[in-house]
C-alpha cells in the first residue's frame, strides 16, 4: 500500500538527513490513516507542510504501544524525536502537544513506524 502524510519541516529535514528513523503516530479525528494495518514494504510519501516538499520511505516496521513514555523507552529517544533535547519527558510533552494526540493516544495508543528512505 501507498499513503501520504503531511509533517511538519524539522522532522521533515530529519527524516530526510536520516536522523529520525521512527515516526510516531495516532489515531485522531483529523487522521484517517489506518496505522494499524501499516505493513513491512508499505510506502509512505512524506509531505513537508511548509514548502510541500515530498520524501518517500519505506516502512520497515510497526510496533504499537500504550503511551508515549514506553515506545521512547524502547524505540530510542534519538531514533525518534527530532527535537531538542532528545529526552523522554521532552518527548512526551512534544506529543501531548500536537493536535489532538493526547486524546487520541489515550483511547488508541501510539504507532512507533520504523521507516528508511526509499530511493
Amino acid at each position: 500500500m501507498k499513503y501520504f502524510l503531511d509533517l511538519n519541516d524539522r522532522p521533515f529535514k530529519a527524516i530526510k538527513a536520516g536522523t529520525k528513523k521512527v515516526e510516531g503516530r495516532t489515531q485522531t479525528e483529523f487522521d484517517k490513516i489506518p496505522y494499524s494495518e501499516l505493513m513491512p514494504g508499505d510506502l509512505i510519501t512524506f509531505v513537508n507542510n511548509s514548502s510541500s516538499e515530498t520524501l518517500e520511505v519505506k516502512v520497515v516496521f510497526v510496533h504499537h504501544y500504550p503511551d508515549v513514555k514506553e515506545m521512547l523507552e524502547s524505540e530510542g529517544v534519538e531514533n525518534v524525536l527530532s527535537s531538542e533535547p532528545k529526552t523522554v519527558e521532552h518527548g512526551v510533552e512534544s506529543y501531548n502537544a500536537l493536535t489532538g494526540y493526547k486524546e487520541g493516544i489515550i483511547n488508541n495508543g501510539i504507532y512507533a513506524i520504523g521507516i528508511k528512505r526509499h530511493s
